[in-house]
């Protein structure tokens, strides 16, 4: 048997999918769509070469920690991604997280448009037909629009802002804004120890750093700009910092400690009370409890005791994890770390506005309830990141109508009534606030590779789509809003577009309460306390 009879791809075929783009593009023309997609441009449009890339600078959302990123576009493809050097968080450099975003923007498995539930599948429909219906679901909410939900993926800068004051408009509450892979204990704890989500780690500052389960090299919190500031740390000739890291699993953050000290699972707030702060403990105690050695107890005491300026970290994995973050607070309130290398004025700003977990389980039993009429999804998938025994799922079941923005499958979206899905970052405008003071522009480096849309764009189209509040959003889009709203208007966004970042800032929404009365039963009330 010929290998075109084996994988139904005849040679000719083959060889135009292999002349026709690069690895990453050619991974989508193996499909059963028309080879000729494959070619970004049969006529390349003005201030465009064949053949020559052109760099935009934009935001990564891989994360919520906002790094700035060049994209480099060729033939109407976007093809490599590099840190920003000019972006004062990550100054250059780029995760492994953030260079795969190429990964998400090719996906083949993105919807290709919008969806409507039929028969008990989604099957693809027109942008006209999704819309009709999603304005006649709005329509029907009446009254009962103070009891609908968005769920949104955590972000900084203008769009938790445009919509808020879209849902605000409707008469529903405004979005929870989720992050499942944040450290919600630490920032809990940072918010009343130090009045901010994120602190700055001067590790530069410190002599020694001693981490207690806070993987600052892999994921935990600013990764690459703790990555960054490590690096430049651990570089000097005299006066490097040493580092201990205490934890049950040794991470890439304890593979590059000078130490690791394997406590038992759970000990470890005995350790940061031995170091000092309230309810201090003895070594002996602490052994006792954590399993590490007397000796090597002492010896972190005595070290600890004697270098200053010191940094205590802390994770809040532990079931203890808010407790253990505060006590390490009060060790390095003690020890005067607080701003010398712990700084709060020079605070992170990405993870400002984070919901906690606790919102989503208030939700899920709200709609366990009954009390939820429609369900809005945006970039976040709680029925997964939840885990099955919280009943998200279940409870999700119990709503009327569900949407979701989602451009990829996934658990949640696999139970909505009507997907929206959303452009990719890479094919979107926005901005972020990742420090205090400062803007990181977004803009799209390529034009969308399905037919999808920014999900901005849709809740204006909609609000637009009504005669009764057509007049609302007198801009056609969301860039407009965005340009509109921007210091200095379009000429001076124009500007700082090449640069990608400028000064600015955005305010952050403190607080969100959800609404009342929550018409659930007296033990699923307490289910979210």
């Amino acid at each position: 048997m010929s290998v075109e009879e084996t994988v139904g791809v005849k040679r000719r075929d083959f060889l135009k999918v292999v002349g026709a783009a690069g690895a990453t593009t050619a991974m989508i023309g193996c499909s059963s769509e028309k080879v000729e997609k494959l070619i970004p441009y049969l006529v390349s449009p003005d201030e465009t070469v064949p053949g020559v890339s052109t760099y935009y600078a934009t935001t990564c959302r891989e994360c919520s920690a906002a790094c700035g990123v060049i994209a480099e576009t060729r033939d109407g493809r976007t093809i490599k991604l590099e840190g920003n050097p000019a972006h004062p968080l990550n100054r250059g450099a780029l995760c492994a997280r953030g260079q795969s975003a190429l990964q998400g923007l090719y996906n083949p498995d993105r919807y290709r448009g919008p969806m409507i539930r039929r028969n008990g599948r989604l099957e693809e429909v027109t942008w006209d037909e999704a819309l009709k219906l999603f304005v006649q679901k709005l329509g029907e909410l009446g009254g009962s629009a103070q009891n609908a939900a968005f769920v949104n993926r955590h972000e900084s800068g203008s769009l938790p802002l445009f919509l808020n004051e879209w849902l605000a408009g409707m008469g529903i509450p405004a979005s929870l804004s989720i992050d499942p892979n944040a450290d919600h204990a630490a920032i809990a704890a940072n918010r009343q120890a130090y009045g901010v989500a994120w602190p700055r780690y001067d590790f530069s500052a410190a002599r020694l750093i001693i981490s207690v389960g806070a993987d600052f090299l892999d994921g935990w919190g600013a990764s690459v700009a703790h990555q960054l500031d490590f690096a430049d740390a651990r570089a000097k000739l005299t006066g490097a910092p040493r580092m201990v890291y205490v934890g049950a699993r040794r991470s890439l953050t304890g593979l590059n400690a000078d130490q690791w000290i394997n406590a038992r699972p759970g000990s470890e707030l005995s350790i940061v009370h031995m170091l000092g702060g309230v309810n201090a403990v003895t070594p002996e105690q602490a052994a006792q409890q954590s399993g590490v050695d007397v000796a090597t107890l002492t010896a972190l005491k005595r070290e600890f005791d004697s270098a200053r300026p010191a940094m205590l970290l802390a994770g809040g994995a532990s079931p203890s994890g808010m407790e253990l973050c505060l006590a390490a607070y009060n060790v390095n309130s003690a020890s005067g770390a607080i701003g010398t290398t712990i700084k709060p004025a020079e605070a992170i700003n990405s993870f400002e506005g984070i919901d906690p977990p606790s919102h989503l389980r208030v939700l899920a039993a709200r709609m366990q309830a009954g009390a939820v009429p429609m369900l809005m999804v945006r970039g976040v998938d709680p029925v997964y990141s939840m885990g099955k025994s919280l009943g998200f799922a279940a409870a999700m079941a119990k709503v009327p109508f569900k949407v979701s923005f989602s451009a990829i499958p996934d658990e949640t979206t696999a139970m909505c009534d009507l997907v929206l899905p959303d452009n990719h970052a890479l094919e979107s405008w926005g901005d972020a606030e990742p420090v205090r003071g400062t803007l990181s522009l977004q803009q799209p480096a390529m034009d969308p590779v399905f037919n999808t849309r920014s999900t901005a764009d849709v809740l204006i189209a909609a609000v637009r789509a009504t005669p009764a509040t057509a007049t609302r959003y007198p801009l056609p889009d969301y860039r407009s809003w965005l340009l509109a709203r921007f210091p200095g208007g379009a000429s001076t966004f124009a500007a700082a577009l090449p640069r990608g970042v400028t000064a600015g800032t955005t305010p952050v929404p403190t607080t969100r309460t959800l609404p009342a009365p929550l018409v659930m039963p007296p033990a699923a009330a307490t289910a979210g306390d």
